[in-house]
């Protein structure tokens, strides 16, 4: 039924046989219409010539041999009439087979050909793609390490800056406890006591700015492993931090608890969050000069949700900024001022180590920050 392409043979040879058929039939429907024809003509012949007064039986049947003979011979010219057109069919139907046969199998073969080319593209284009693949794995592979290790380096800058302002006040102090030595010393009127005094005085100064790398050291430490810790004693963690920075430039912070609570998760982490969403908040307030500055830090519980919001009074965010604040590298500040990976980060904590959600919006005063917690 099929040759080696899977061309059905039956496509080709069905016009052969119809032909075929419709010239047998033709010829058997000629030959018997013809001797029906001869007999009526005969018979007519017969009909006329005994009508006739002196007819002659012998002649009529000579005239009807002749007339025999006759139709034999034509029958037998239309016989071979038949016979030579239906091998002139036949050969051109062998040739238009042939042909035709030819014809498909050159478009199949074209089409195969085709077929080929394409899957050979197709391999060609998934060899391309796995290593396109591979090359896009690993180029994310060194941004993500490039990201974490800008980061690194921002929270580094940021700690030796909050360092120096917890600092400034002790060391102050610090110098004037040297300088009032100093002029007692010169007057002769230092003693046992006033020197005892200013070396307590001293010891403690010096024990707060110790305890402050102590703290900021534990604080910029991974947690290894999630454990239940107190909301509100995480953002005071962090507020501990940056208040001195916050009362250097004049910032009031109001912490404002509905409803405490405590939350599965990483308190360090969480703790870095509030850090950097305040520091962002000092840094636009600073920035746009707004006079009364405030940051307020809320936190409330509604049924199994923990919700923590720190919002501004600094105008707030513009809304084509909206879908790119948490974009790395994106952001509002000067470049000098900002790596734009803060809010990236916060989000990853958040979201992707905590399972929680970090959004903003803007309200009447100024941007809000929102951090939503499963308790």
């Amino acid at each position: 039924m099929f040759n080696k392409e899977g061309i059905p043979f039956f496509i080709i040879i069905v016009p052969f046989l119809a032909i075929l058929f419709i010239s047998f039939f033709s010829t058997s429907y000629y030959l018997k219409l013809t001797n029906n024809s001869f007999q009526a003509d005969t018979y007519e012949l017969k009909q006329v010539y005994l009508l006739q007064k002196d007819y002659d039986e012998k002649k009529l049947l000579k005239l009807l041999k002749k007339k025999e003979k006759l139709h034999e011979i034509r029958q037998n010219e239309f016989k071979k009439f038949m016979i030579i057109l239906t091998v002139i069919i036949f050969i051109f139907m062998v040739l238009f087979s042939i042909l035709m046969n030819s014809i498909i199998h050159d478009v199949i073969k074209k089409y195969k050909k085709k077929v080929e080319n394409r899957e050979e593209r197709l391999e060609s284009l998934n060899r391309t793609l796995v290593t396109k693949v591979k090359k896009g794995i690993e180029d994310g592979k060194q941004k993500d390490k490039a990201i974490l290790q800008q980061s690194k380096l921002a929270r580094m800058g940021e700690m030796i800056s909050m360092i120096a302002h917890q600092w400034r006040q002790p060391l102050t102090e610090v110098s004037g406890i040297l300088m009032e030595l100093e002029t007692a010393t010169r007057f002769k009127k230092v003693t046992d006591e006033h020197i005892l005094n200013s070396i307590n005085k001293s010891d403690k100064m010096i024990e707060f700015m110790s305890n402050t790398i102590d703290d900021f050291r534990n604080f910029y430490k991974p947690d290894k492993k999630k454990e239940d810790f107190d909301i509100l004693l995480s953002c005071k963690k962090a507020i501990n931090l940056v208040n001195a920075s916050l009362a250097d430039s004049l910032i009031v912070l109001n912490v404002e608890v509905k409803k405490n609570r405590f939350i599965n998760g990483y308190p360090t982490e969480f703790a870095q969050v509030i850090l950097n969403l305040i520091s962002n908040a000092k840094d636009i307030l600073v920035e746009r000069k707004v006079k009364k500055p405030i940051i307020t830090l809320s936190i409330e519980s509604l049924g199994n949700l923990c919700i923590i919001k720190i919002k501004d009074n600094a105008g707030g965010l513009d809304e084509k900024n909206y879908d790119l604040i948490f974009d790395p590298y994106f952001s509002t500040k000067e470049s000098s001022k900002g790596t734009g990976l803060g809010l990236y980060i916060s989000k990853l904590i958040i979201e992707k180590n905590m399972g929680g959600e970090l959004s903003v919006q803007n309200d009447e005063e100024g941007a809000v920050f929102k951090i939503v917690l499963l308790g």
